[in-house]
């Protein structure tokens, strides 16, 4: 069990986030993919990413597949509304932090040998890293961005009504199913079943706590920053209906597709469109040729590299299709 100690103080500055963390979302997402089972909501979105994993993804995935622990350094605080500065953080983690939370799991059989270059802080297991999290982060969370947003959003509402009519109480006692609040005279305690097994109690001592709603997440987890109020991240209580893209375009030409269509900015080279996709180079070069055959891109050769542009149509289908929600991006303490 993990007990929140809260004073007055630590309750006066209690609030809820207005939107989930991209960062902990994605990670929380990789944990999914490993968990045995899903909820009803989440069974078709659980097959959809597991067809859509490529081997590149692996640097990723290899930390997330313990249902009860993830590293701190996937959700630093900080830069969600920018995604491609949040994995550059991730990538930039000082070694330091990475032997430290990494080795012990490798050497308990927790993590597989290969995350030892990232351990010690190899710059091309980096690297690896950050591509992989930028191509799960295309299938699996950047699709249903959306609906993960207004489902977010609308829980954050019931907590607001909640506070302005009922009080903070009320908020704490029905934040979740996970969690248990108890209060008596200046005591207050918030607390949740943690994995480990083991008793643990956390005192922000007036810091306050920041509430994160999480579509993902499979239970609550403490990010404790001491520069900072503590985080405590909450599933939010489950949709009534399964998670889907809602974006006409993916709908339209296939995920994947429309995810190509989307990296074509800048003119790349179908291999720069294959590694930002985290897809093979003979995978984007169908998806290019389908493209190009449809009118949506042209296709033209500099020196050794063949390159593409978007077309006028192309550019009019991706603006309808609010490519933002399927191009891929550029872009504490866990207890």
């Amino acid at each position: 069990m993990l007990t929140l100690h809260l004073n007055a103080a630590d309750l006066s500055r209690t609030v809820v986030r207005s939107a989930p963390s991209v960062l902990l979302e994605v990670a929380a997402a990789g944990q999914r993919v490993f968990l045995a089972g899903a909820p009803e909501h989440l069974a078709a979105w659980r097959a959809r990413t597991r067809a859509a994993l490529r081997p590149g993804m692996r640097p990723l995935l290899d930390l997330c597949r313990l249902p009860y622990w993830l590293p701190d350094f996937l959700t630093p605080p900080g830069h969600d509304a920018d995604v491609a500065a949040a994995f550059d953080e991730v990538a930039a983690i000082p070694a330091a932090t990475l032997d430290a939370e990494l080795r012990p799991r490798i050497e308990a059989g927790d993590l597989p040998p290969r995350v030892a270059a990232l351990a010690a802080g190899d710059p091309t297991a980096r690297q690896r890293l950050r591509a992989a999290m930028a191509a799960f982060h295309t299938v699996a969370v950047a699709p249903y961005w959306r609906t993960i947003l207004a489902t977010v959003h609308a829980d954050r509402a019931v907590r607001s009504h909640t506070m302005v009519d009922v009080g903070i109480d009320r908020v704490l006692r029905d934040l979740s199913p996970y969690l248990r609040w108890t209060s008596s005279g200046a005591s207050y305690q918030l607390s949740y079943e943690c994995a480990f097994g083991t008793e643990l109690d956390v005192v922000p001592d007036g810091r306050g706590v920041t509430l994160v709603p999480s579509y993902f997440l499979p239970q609550p987890c403490v990010l404790d920053d001491p520069a900072g109020p503590l985080v405590l991240a909450y599933p939010i209580r489950p949709a009534r209906r399964e998670l889907t893209s809602g974006q006409p375009l993916a709908d339209l030409l296939g995920r994947t597709r429309a995810a190509v269509l989307g990296a074509i900015v800048g003119g790349p080279s179908t291999s720069q469109v294959a590694r930002t996709l985290g897809i093979s180079v003979a995978s984007a070069s169908q998806h290019t040729a389908t493209l190009r055959s449809a009118g949506l891109i042209t296709t033209h050769r500099t020196g050794s590299a063949v390159r593409h542009a978007l077309t006028p149509l192309g550019e009019q289908l991706l603006r309808a299709g609010r490519a933002g929600q399927v191009r891929s991006p550029e872009g504490i303490s866990r207890r």
